[in-house]
């Protein structure tokens, strides 16, 4: 565990981690979105739409 001598040091690392998340959330919606474009691609609107409604 972290001995946090300093308030600045323990809000840098928070602002760090926060970054990470941002870029993470950020990676995995870009990942969707290609996938999206991708099904859309191969099938159709009309297909990816009957796909998902069931």
């Amino acid at each position: 565990m972290q001995d946090w001598d300093d308030d600045a040091e323990y809000h840098a690392a928070v602002g760090r981690s926060w970054l990470m998340v941002v870029i993470a959330v950020m990676c995995v919606l870009t990942l969707v979105g290609v996938a999206l474009v991708g099904l859309l691609g191969v099938f159709g609107v009309s297909e990816v739409l009957s796909i998902v409604s069931g």
